[in-house]
């Protein structure tokens, strides 16, 4: 089903956004919205579209693994945007969601000769277990061997992302991949478990000393670089880390933000390897009773690997400059968990 609206006639390129209702996806619609472009919103019946009543977009309702209701969403689209994913972390979503309605978007994108594909990937592809601490981790650098061991949505992300490189050296349509690291911004997670754990915005567990430097991005900064995708060729057919440019450590992280937000909070460090070892506890015991463990060794490592990214490529290539600086970045979200609070 395809509900129109009406929108202005512009020269702008007509965009499909996937995934248009998510963290990401709804900041994309509002860049493109911003700049000029006519935007379609692909949606499922029970996304909540009123999020949208600022915008004068298109929205086209479907699901991403079928491929009938996604054929109509495509009617006069010139670019494609594909930031849906499945993110119940089950093994049958991930496929048919993530993997099969990839593999749809390409068939399409193809079939419709559209002009541009970006992809929104992570750089929950690399290979991390296998790199040393201090390595520096761009686009060339070797990608995971195991992904089955890093969980079930990145397990498929990574594969999704190997039908659309799959599609790029076939040269199917010109396609961009993106592969952002921590996303974060206001209405995101401020805590992830990269960090640690945290008990009712109380007290918070950091792992490790807090010397770990963050691969963070903010959103808004993640919706730019995808208009700036779009607007240029030069990114056809290329693969771009994004990563904010200032290394901001978890020990930095905590005393910009969350002590401004959480004052009262309690902020404790556990050691890597104390966890590990727990971890590792955790594996055997649950391993006897046949019950999955909550967190591996491996998932473990890979997440606190004390590596650095890299997000040059996409600056060079396209004269890119992230719009949102991190002082702006940490004051929005700031005043933004402070309303909260305060209703």
């Amino acid at each position: 089903m395809l509900k129109k609206l009406i929108m202005k006639n512009n020269k702008k390129p007509f965009v499909l956004v996937t995934g248009a209702t998510g963290f990401l996806g709804r900041r994309i619609v509002s860049a493109l919205f911003a700049r000029g472009f006519r935007v379609r919103v692909f949606v499922r019946k029970t996304s909540r579209i009123g999020i949208f009543e600022k915008h004068t977009v298109d929205i086209a309702v479907g699901n991403m693994g079928d491929l009938e209701s996604l054929r109509l969403a495509f009617d006069g689209i010139d670019c494609v945007v594909h930031a849906a994913a499945d993110t119940s972390g089950t093994g049958d979503g991930g496929k048919a969601i993530t993997m099969n309605g990839t593999q749809n978007i390409i068939n399409l994108c193809k079939t419709f000769r559209i002009k541009k594909l970006v992809y929104i990937s992570s750089v929950s592809v690399y290979g991390v277990a296998d790199y040393n601490d201090g390595d520096l981790v761009d686009e060339d650098s070797p990608l995971e061997r195991f992904p089955e061991k890093r969980g079930a949505y990145s397990n498929a992300k990574f594969q999704a992302e190997q039908i659309v490189l799959e599609a790029m050296r076939q040269d199917e349509c010109p396609i961009t991949c993106l592969r952002p690291g921590t996303i974060y911004g206001q209405g995101g997670e401020i805590y992830t478990p990269m960090m640690g754990f945290s008990y009712k915005n109380k007290l918070f567990l950091t792992i490790g000393k807090g010397k770990f430097i963050l691969p963070l991005v903010y959103v808004d900064n993640v919706a730019d670089a995808v208009r700036a995708a779009i607007e240029n060729t030069v990114s056809n057919g290329r693969v771009y880390n994004l990563i904010d440019p200032y290394q901001l450590t978890k020990k930095q992280y905590i005393r910009l933000l969350m002590k401004k937000i959480y004052p009262g909070a309690l902020f404790l460090n556990v050691p890597y390897r104390l966890l590990y070892l727990i971890v590792y506890i955790q594996g055997v015991l649950f391993n006897i009773i046949h019950i999955p463990a909550f967190l591996t060794r491996y998932r473990l490592e890979s997440s606190q690997k004390e590596i650095v990214y890299s997000g040059e490529r996409v600056c060079l290539e396209l004269d890119w400059i992230p719009p949102v600086s991190l002082e702006s970045a940490l004051n929005r979200m700031i005043e933004h968990e402070m309303e909260k609070k305060n209703k």
